[in-house]
């Protein structure tokens, strides 16, 4: 206390000082409808200045739950799409009934991390064997297809991404069904290259690139992008075609990894037929 007093005495006359400008300043305002005004205008340019700064930086922190909470949404949505169904009768008319089973389901997930720069790019998912995600399941975003899960831990899964070395989807022209087998040659992280389309076919720049749905990594007609140009290869029947992709593998931040109910299914009926 015996301090505090000393200090005060130290500085009373700045204090003194301080408190008569304060006192001015009062009276100033209160007598002075111009410099009340003006006051009145600037104090509340500041206080709404504060509180727009402290609104943004609040719908910053809740942007991420938001996120999340739209994320599981669409997952929620594309399960009760109609191409998440398998038609126990043909020619109906689709109904989410006993006359379609539930052969897709879409579980949402973020991307922890990525790569698109390499020559073998993946992705780390914070989903794992706790969420029911197994390896080859595949992995789509609103824009396209994404990957494919690798290995899987309790909490985390890891995947290859569309631009990997060993990554290979069955795709099919939507103008004319031909389908062939998408790969990556490493070049550009936007440009992917589809194969095994004879000749004959005829594109078009523009033409839309979807997934076949013939295996059981991914639901058919999923998009994975556009021809951005194409020409024969010498000495084959065949054409050589770009793609451009419907995903910027430079910004994912949320993903949807898809579960096949009746994946088991079909591949033991496969292999008997192999058999």
């Amino acid at each position: 206390m015996r301090n505090l007093i000393q200090l005060i005495w130290k500085y009373h006359f700045i204090l003194l000082f301080v408190f008569a400008e304060i006192v001015c300043f009062g009276i100033l305002i209160q007598n002075n409808s111009f410099h009340k005004a003006n006051f009145l205008d600037s104090a509340n340019e500041m206080s709404g200045d504060a509180f727009q700064t402290l609104n943004e930086a609040k719908e910053y922190i809740e942007l991420k739950a938001v996120n999340k909470s739209l994320s599981e949404e669409n997952a929620r949505l594309r399960s009760e799409a109609q191409t998440a169904y398998f038609s126990l009768t043909p020619d109906v008319r689709f109904f989410n009934d006993s006359a379609h089973l539930l052969q897709y389901e879409f579980l949402s997930s973020k991307v922890i991390n990525s790569t698109s720069s390499k020559r073998s790019n993946y992705l780390t998912l914070d989903r794992g064997e706790r969420n029911d995600v197994m390896p080859e399941m595949g992995i789509i975003s609103d824009n396209g297809v994404v990957g494919i899960v690798k290995t899987t831990s309790t909490n985390y899964s890891f995947a290859i991404s569309l631009l990997h070395k060993d990554t290979k989807v069955s795709a099919r022209l939507k103008s004319n069904n031909y389908f062939g087998i998408l790969t990556w040659d490493g070049s550009n992280p936007k440009v992917a290259q589809l194969d095994d389309i004879p000749a004959h076919v005829i594109l078009k720049v523009g033409d839309t690139l979807v997934t076949r749905g013939s295996g059981t990594v991914f639901p058919p007609d999923v998009l994975i992008g556009t021809v951005r140009d194409f020409e024969k290869i010498e000495g084959t029947d065949f054409q050589a075609i770009n793609i451009d992709l419907s995903v910027d593998f430079g910004n994912i931040s949320y993903v949807y990894v898809v579960r096949n109910k009746l994946k088991i299914e079909q591949q033991q009926i496969e292999t008997l037929e192999e058999e």
